[in-house]
């Protein structure tokens, strides 16, 4: 009989895989714990360049009250905005703080496991901001159906590139034997 896993939530994350013992992955070559910093390593850049990029769209949205008056639909689409930005760099940051707070208490696994749904969300509230900035400039800019263009833009291309692109190729690997 094994000992149980020092950490029993990583292993509920994924069960039926093996995360233990001094095998390597047979792709990589990998050992597990290689694996597993090689991950979070990667999960920490990709938050970070994310993070960056909504704190800037983020810093421009805050200044637009103070340039323009904005109301009716173009406050709302604001709010909207704002907030979503706001959400967005607390879910891009949270895997950074998280590794930062959890370091050395071997929690690079449950990291990788939260910090990808903390970065799948941040990309979510991101282009809620995105839709609703963009909602703001087309109310601002068009007086007639052509107000919604900029917003609708913006969503057929996020939802292309980051819904369906991830679906179809999910749907593909399905597909596809090992």
């Amino acid at each position: 009989m094994t000992d149980p896993p020092a950490d029993r939530d990583a292993v509920d994350e994924h069960p039926g895989r093996a995360e233990h013992g001094d095998h390597r992955h047979p792709r990589t070559g990998e050992t597990p714990s290689e694996r597993h910093t090689r991950q979070l390593s990667e999960l920490l850049m990709e938050t970070r360049v994310s993070a960056v990029g909504i704190q800037v769209i983020v810093g421009f949205l805050l200044a637009v009250p103070f340039q323009t008056t904005i109301d009716g639909t173009q406050r709302t689409a604001y709010v909207v905005s704002i907030m979503a930005g706001m959400l967005a760099v607390a879910l891009l940051l949270a895997p950074s703080v998280l590794h930062r707070a959890l370091l050395h208490r071997g929690q690079a696994v449950w990291i990788v496991a939260v910090g990808t749904r903390l970065l799948l969300a941040g990309a979510a509230a991101t282009s809620v901001s995105l839709v609703a900035a963009t909602v703001l400039v087309g109310d601002r800019l068009f007086d007639s159906w052509l107000a919604v263009l900029p917003a609708g833009w913006t969503a057929v291309i996020l939802a292309g590139f980051w819904l369906a692109l991830p679906a179809l190729r999910s749907r593909r690997l399905d597909r596809t034997p090992d």
